[in-house]
């Protein structure tokens, strides 16, 4: 009876203790991940490709008329003085300068040539149709033909130039009429034949001032889209004298160099830093050098182009060149 009493006694005692403590379950340990710290934006450089942008003055591929009887009334007494020999200029790489049968687009495709043809040879003959100026060369294959006279220039071999003091002597006055501000010295340095194409950046866009033009580009309030910056991508406007004049200066005001036919090492910023359209065409690089201060990148550099008209250096281009991160 005792021993029933006994286990009576632990059973109550174990129903009325509290349940044991549930075990607290192993979570697993996450990793802690350092969050990095990133690093600051730079914009994207613009993709460069060897071919360069449309220009306005890329030879038109222009069908020939079925009949050359409906050729524009052409002027045969118009007076071009002959400097032979001539090569073709401002005809995009992958185009050619077509030959005419006579003067004007009228007339019917008797041969071509090439982007960077030289050698070619004015009989004498000119007129103008549409507008347009047309003189009569020595066809390639024989006889004669017809070609606008604008895409051609007076053909100057490299090492004539960069002895020419002609050409030293127009520098001398490009540096005057840009440092003392002079529009008008700076408009009778242009080439009346194709005035000066200006690019503030090699790729960007060619604005193209006439001798007129010129005079007044110092003081003009035209505004000009000139392109992405290389680099930052970041769009550039503003007028000549906001945009090309300040650049003209710091390096025509400055410690600059000379180098003929020489683009030094430009072509580490632009693939090809004189355009394929203006081969041949003579030009200078005039190249100041970067400070101390800025480590040497703060250099800049003008590509002038220069055509000879009549047997005269004239301004022909202006490319602009500076460091690209």
């Amino acid at each position: 009876m005792r021993r029933v009493f006994l286990w009576i006694l632990v059973g109550i005692v174990v129903a009325c203790a509290p349940p044991p403590a549930a075990p607290t379950p192993a979570w697993p340990t996450w990793p802690v991940f350092d969050t990095p710290t990133s690093p600051a934006l730079s914009p994207t450089p613009i993709a460069m490709t060897n071919t360069p942008p449309p220009s306005p003055t890329t030879l038109p591929t222009l069908p020939p008329a079925a009949s050359p009887t409906v050729a524009a009334t052409a002027t045969p007494s118009l007076v071009l003085p002959v400097h032979n020999p001539y090569a073709v200029v401002l005809v995009a790489p992958n185009d050619v300068l077509n030959i005419r049968q006579g003067p004007g687009v009228s007339f019917s495709i008797v041969g071509t040539l090439p982007p960077t043809g030289t050698g070619v040879i004015r009989t004498g003959p000119a007129a103008w149709v549409g507008g347009d100026r047309w003189v009569q060369i020595q066809h390639p294959n024989g006889g004669s033909g017809w070609v606008n006279f604008y895409y051609l220039t007076e053909y100057v071999a490299p090492t004539d130039f960069c002895a020419d003091a002609q050409v030293n002597a127009l520098l001398n006055q490009l540096h005057l009429s840009i440092v003392n501000n002079n529009g008008n010295q700076f408009a009778s340095l242009v080439s009346p034949s194709h005035g000066v194409d200006v690019r503030l950046w090699r790729y960007g866009t060619v604005a193209n001032y006439t001798p007129a033009e010129a005079a007044w580009a110092f003081q003009s309030t035209f505004v000009v889209e000139w392109g992405p910056e290389p680099g930052s991508g970041l769009p550039t406007s503003g007028t000549f004298g906001q945009q090309i004049l300040p650049r003209l200066q710091e390096v025509f005001g400055g410690n600059f160099s000379l180098h003929c036919n020489d683009p030094l090492n430009l072509a580490m910023y632009t693939l090809v830093p004189w355009p394929p359209e203006y081969a041949n065409v003579n030009y200078y690089t005039v190249y100041k050098p970067g400070s101390n201060v800025y480590y040497g990148l703060d250099w800049r550099a003008w590509i002038v182009g220069i055509e000879y008209v009549e047997g005269v250096p004239r301004l022909f281009a202006l490319i602009h060149f500076q460091w690209e991160p």
